[in-house]
């Protein structure tokens, strides 16, 4: 390991750190003066995006993961919505995740996102690529919602949709790359993480033994595009470290997590 990468490492852990929220206390409901709260469960779902754009970023935060419980008992979830009435009121519209940077608390990932990417150059530096990270994100949210809908709902219907329509989402996705490096361009953008993490997903799901097939081996742009921002280097350092998690993906109630 390089100096200049052990010394890049030093830096972002110094500006990230990870709280186990386990009791309300651990959660917040104010800002803290330079430092963002990054607050989802503690899985990969609507979450893992955030946090791959604060590594990024490199800006100074506390990622908050909220433990979900065990499932079936009457602790699950509890934590969560005995927190959510305080939340409630400083912010009308509490739901997880939520960002508090300052004075400013929001919810919704995919406005969370965007914050994060106007406020630390991620969302874009034109107006055409700044309507292409848009375009992505949302593009990138109903492939993302398939895959969710799959864990939480019809697992059966897993197979069937990564041998028959996944196929047609990865040809889109290739098209729309192009030569393009990354989503929208030469530049990484909040884009990039949210089409990575679906991609991600559906790579997992594909080589579980419950459907065991290898459909993205037919898309090298695909698996190019995924290397290619793996290979971004805080991307690959956040990868690296003990902050990041793989799995689970869901919620302990999902069929597939």
């Amino acid at each position: 390991v390089s100096f200049v990468v052990v010394v890049r490492l030093i830096k972002i852990f110094k500006m990230a750190s990870v709280v186990k929220a386990k009791t309300p206390d651990s959660i917040p409901l104010k800002g803290e003066e330079g430092t963002m709260h990054a607050v989802y469960w503690d899985i990969c779902g609507l979450g893992q995006p955030i946090r791959y754009a604060l590594r990024v970023a490199n800006a100074k935060h506390v990622d908050v993961r909220v433990d979900p419980g065990e499932f079936g008992t009457p602790e699950y979830k509890k934590l969560w919505m005995d927190f959510k009435p305080s939340l409630g009121e400083v912010f009308p519209f509490p739901n997880l995740p939520y960002l508090v940077d300052g004075d400013v608390i929001i919810s919704q990932s995919g406005a969370i996102l965007r914050h994060i990417g106007r406020k630390y150059n991620l969302a874009g530096d034109s107006i055409s690529q700044r309507t292409q990270v848009d375009f992505v994100l949302d593009q990138a949210a109903d492939f993302d919602s398939e895959f969710t809908r799959m864990c939480y709902g019809n697992f059966d219907s897993a197979k069937p949709y990564v041998t028959e329509t996944l196929p047609l989402r990865l040809a889109a996705w290739t098209t729309y790359l192009g030569d393009k490096k990354f989503a929208t361009g030469s530049s990484i953008t909040i884009a990039d993480f949210k089409l990575y993490e679906a991609l991600r997903k559906f790579k997992i799901l594909e080589q579980d033994p419950s459907v065991g097939e290898s459909i993205f081996s037919k898309y090298p742009k695909i698996e190019a595009y995924i290397k290619t921002v793996e290979e971004y280097p805080a991307m690959k350092e956040y990868l690296a470290s003990e902050d990041y998690i793989q799995r689970p993906l869901n919620n302990p109630q999902a069929h597939f997590k």
